[in-house]
């Protein structure tokens, strides 16, 4: 066996790995293009036992009402395009218009701690995949007392 034989195996491990890696990297970040939307913007104002508000809008196509998804709990409640009377969203030069913004009417709650969520929905490939990005923090809010608000079980 050659004396330069382990030192070329080891080259081309090394070699052959530092590939694997590029290749893994740029396929991630392919499919991050993919599924995300890097100009979606928006902020969760209020929730609480009430409405869940805040507002959202595609800085690269200022025009377009996007689409938001309320979760509550991790439960899916409501979906509804973000075209509420927003003017500070627009006069924020983060929209073209004042309709930006969302307001959902917060389901029957048991008493106590609760999280809403509100996620923008990026459909891509003429909208055969659509994936959630968060809009703004999670809010938590807290329902007061013992009994069922509303009807829910």
């Amino acid at each position: 066996m050659n004396s330069d034989s382990p030192a070329k195996l080891i080259h081309f491990l090394i070699g052959k790995s530092v590939v694997e890696a590029l290749l893994i990297t740029a396929v991630s970040v392919g499919f991050y293009f993919l599924t995300t939307n890097p100009y979606l913007r928006g902020w969760l104002d209020r929730a609480d036992h009430q409405t869940v508000s805040g507002w959202a809008a595609d800085e690269a196509n200022m025009a377009t009402r996007v689409e938001v998804q309320l979760y509550i709990d991790d439960k899916f409640v409501d979906d509804r395009p973000a075209a509420e009377f927003r003017p500070d969203v627009h006069e924020a030069k983060r929209a073209d218009d004042d309709w930006h913004g969302f307001v959902f009417k917060t389901p029957p709650l048991r008493a106590g701690e609760h999280e809403a969520r509100v996620y923008a929905v990026h459909a891509s490939r003429g909208g055969a995949r659509r994936t959630l990005q968060l809009i703004g923090e999670p809010l938590r809010f807290r329902i007061e007392g013992t009994a069922v608000q509303g009807d829910l079980p």
